[in-house]
This record gives C-alpha cells, structure tokens and sequence, in this order.
C-alpha cells in the first residue's frame, strides 16, 4: 500500500497526514521504522494532534492553496471517514475493504486518480510543494511583501504558446479555478486552433527562484481588433499567486497593446464559484468593471 502511495506521488498527486497522535511520537516512526517506505519528504504536509479531522483537513488545504474538492481522504476508521464525509461533502471519502490485503488493490481502482498525460510539473508536483513552504517561513520572517520578493530572486521566462509547452498549457487551461477571468476549458488541439487565428496571441510563463522552479504556472490569452486588445485568458497557479507575477503578466499585454498604438485595454470577466481572485487583481489594478457586460475596462 505505502509502495503504490509512493508510485502516485511521482505522478504529481500530493500526500498529507491527517492523524489523531503525537506528532513527536509518529514521525520519529516515519523517520526510524524499518517497515517504513514513504518518509517525510514523500509528503507535502501534515497535521498531527488531537484535533478534529475535519478542522485539520480545512488547515491543511489552507496552506497548500487547494480547495475541498481536490481531497481524497483515506482512514481505515468508519467514524472518522463519516464525519469528514458529512462535514465536507466535496472531499472523496473512499469506504476501505476490511481486509487491509486489498488496500493496494483497492487505492489503485479509483479512477479519481487518472490522468491521460504527464508533465514535468506533475512529476516534480511534491517537490514544488515542499520549496512552497520554505517560501512562506522566508515570508513570516521577513514580513515586508517586497522586501521578501527581493529576496526570493524571482524570474519569470515569458514565451509563446508552442507544441513543447502546449500539453503543459492545455493542462493549466483545464485545472485552473481561482486566477482565472472566465474558467473556460480548451483542448491542446482548440488551444492551437484558437491562437492560429488573426490577431489572437497566448503567452506562457515560467517562474523559478532561489528555493527552485515552480514551472510552468502562467497563461495570457489575447485578441486585438483595430481599437483595443482584450484579455481573454488570463490564468495563474495558486502556487505563485501573491508574488506580482500577476501584475507581470498584465504589464505583457498593456505593452503589447502599445506596441500596436491600441488605446484601450480590456478584459471579459466571468464570475464563478471559485476566481473572486481574479475579480480582486483587476479591480486593485485599476480597472472599472462594467457589471452588465461583466467587462473590465
């Protein structure tokens, strides 16, 4: 069972602890139990105390800037699985077979956890996770916003949608709900078909520091006529959300706008459940937002 946990991790599916313990206790386990295959580095993140699940569950995600519905909560306890399925109805809460013989069997069954393809920031997806969190003990330490972005180092590569990033960009295209103007989804072949007509242009962008890469995280969608450019997609990992790569990504198209003497800059909004982020950025940018075309202007 921990061997399979393992192989899905390398799949870019992150692991956490959720366990009523001492956390001293459990993972001097981890860390000296030969029976032991998954170790520290193998998860993302944990939380070990008396607490509630359910609470633990809320905190964790919090941290790792992740909703509900991207959980799949596994306890070998009825009880606990039955609180945390009724406390957080968009958490998959999997019933275990008696026979822990079958857990292997069983984990590997769940079509939750399919994927068609495989990128590289799938696969480096715990490790990404892992620098995140020396990044937020840099941040608590610093406490100026800027001042902790000088020290980060941070660079962002910016280039065109392509056939080497296109299974990459169609990938954050589909998975991407908070910074993300209308959460509409493409296919890599409808990615290339949409950006292969007159005046539309899809930039990518990369963003690494000195904690490490964090991939390919960024995409910019954009139309023009002979009066104005519009933003069509404008998307970003919640991974670096809150590190001005946003502000960079506007600063493309306003100056790619000026490249072509276009006075005017907009952006079609669509609110969802989920990218009231997305509608905060624009309107702290300096945007006014016409509600009855849900435009951004």
């Amino acid at each position: 069972f921990q061997r399979a946990l393992k192989s899905m991790s390398r799949r870019g599916i992150l692991l956490g602890i959720i366990s009523k313990n001492e956390e001293k206790v459990a993972l001097e386990a981890i860390d000296k139990n030969s029976e032991m295959i998954l170790k520290r580095e193998d998860f993302v993140g944990w939380r070990i105390n008396w607490s509630d699940k359910v609470d633990n569950i809320l905190d964790l995600m919090e941290e790792l800037k992740l909703g509900t519905q991207s959980v799949v909560f596994i306890d070998d306890h009825p009880i606990e699985r039955a609180r945390v399925r009724e406390a957080l109805p968009e958490v998959l809460v999997p019933d275990l077979p008696q026979d822990r013989m079958f857990y292997k069997q069983f984990l590997m069954s769940l079509n939750c956890f399919n994927t068609p393809t495989l990128s590289i920031e799938d696969r480096e997806r715990t490790k990404m996770y892992k620098t995140e969190s020396y990044r937020m003990g840099l941040k608590k330490k610093i406490g100026s916003l800027d001042d902790w972005l000088i020290t980060l180092d941070t660079k962002i590569v910016v280039e065109e949608i392509n056939e080497t990033n296109r299974q990459r960009a169609s990938q954050l295209f589909n998975k991407t709900n908070q910074m993300n103007l209308t959460t509409r989804r493409m296919k890599e072949t409808e990615l290339m078909n949409w950006v292969n007509e007159k005046n539309r242009r899809i930039w990518i962008f990369r963003v690494s520091d000195k904690f490490g890469d964090s991939g390919l995280t960024g995409l910019l969608g954009i139309e023009h006529n002979e009066s104005q450019i519009q933003v069509t997609d404008f998307l970003l990992s919640c991974r670096v959300m809150g590190r001005k790569i946003e502000e960079i990504m506007l600063h493309i198209a306003s100056e790619y706008g000026r490249s072509l003497n276009l006075k005017k800059l907009t952006a079609c909004y669509l609110m969802t459940e989920k990218n009231h982020p997305c509608y905060v950025f624009l309107k702290e940018s300096g945007f006014e937002h016409d509600e009855k075309t849900d435009t951004f202007m």
